[in-house]
C-alpha cells in the first residue's frame, strides 16, 4: 500500500484551497440580482417614488429645465409637489405632477418642470424633491447643455414661442410663419455661438467607442 508523504498532502491541500473558495462564491451576490443604475443623471431609490437619471437642461446660463424619470412603487398616486435647492441655487414653479400608482412619468416629454437659479452647463447642484407622500429625497444634480442627445427635448422658452407665435401663424400664413421661425433660429444659433462657450456645441457629436 502506497502512503503519501506529508508534502504531497501539503501540496493537494493547498491547491484544493482556492478551487473550493471560487466554487463557493459562485451565486453569491451576482451581478444580475442587484439593481443596475448606470446612467447619465443622478438616481435616488430611498423614497417611494424613484428619481432615475435626473439631470437639469440648461438652455442658458440661469435657466433649463429639469429631466429624467419618475416611477412609483405604491399601488396609489403620488405627486411630486415641490424642486428646491437647499443652497438656493435653483427654483422651480410648477403643477403638481402626478405619478400613477406602479407607473412612470418621463420628465423630458411628459411633463415640463422649470428651473432657474445660479447655474451653469458643467455645473452639480444640488436639488431636494418633495413628493406627496411627504417625503423628500436629495439629489446631486449634473447640469447639461442643449447638444447632441438633448437637441430633441423641447425647452420651455421654446414651447413659449410656438404659443406666442399661433395667431400670427394664423393671419401670416403658414409659409411666411415658417421663414420668420427659421431666421430667428439662425440668429439664436448665431447668438450662443458667439457668446458662452459653455453652451457651444462642437461640430461633430463624440464617435462611439471602438469608432476609431
Amino acid at each position: 500500500m502506497h502512503h503519501l508523504r506529508p508534502t504531497a498532502i501539503a501540496g493537494l491541500l493547498l491547491a484544493l484551497v482556492p478551487a473550493a473558495m471560487t466554487l463557493s462564491s459562485c451565486g453569491f451576490d451576482y451581478p444580475t440580482d442587484r439593481i443596475n443604475t448606470i446612467a447619465a443623471g443622478e438616481n435616488n431609490r430611498e423614497a417611494s417614488v424613484d428619481a432615475l437619471g435626473i439631470r437639469l437642461l440648461a438652455t442658458a446660463t440661469g435657466e433649463g429645465r429639469l429631466i429624467g424619470s419618475l416611477s412609483n412603487n405604491l399601488d396609489e398616486d403620488a405627486d411630486l409637489d415641490t424642486v428646491t435647492s437647499p443652497e438656493g441655487k435653483a427654483t422651480a414653479k410648477f403643477k403638481a405632477v402626478e405619478v400613477p400608482g406602479r407607473g412612470a412619468v418621463n420628465l423630458a416629454a411628459d411633463v415640463v418642470i422649470p428651473v432657474t437659479g445660479d447655474f451653469t452647463a458643467g455645473d452639480v447642484i444640488t436639488l431636494e424633491l418633495g413628493f406627496s407622500t411627504g417625503e423628500t429625497v436629495s439629489l446631486n444634480v449634473p447640469v447639461v447643455k442643449n447638444c447632441y442627445q438633448y437637441t430633441q427635448i423641447p425647452t420651455e422658452a421654446a414651447e413659449s414661442d410656438s404659443e406666442e407665435s399661433e395667431p400670427a401663424e394664423d393671419e401670416a400664413g403658414d409659409g411666411e410663419a415658417a421663414d420668420a421661425a427659421a431666421e430667428e433660429e439662425h440668429a439664436d444659433g448665431e447668438h450662443e455661438e458667439g457668446g458662452d462657450a459653455r453652451f457651444n456645441c462642437s461640430d461633430e457629436a463624440p464617435a462611439p467607442e471602438g469608432a476609431h
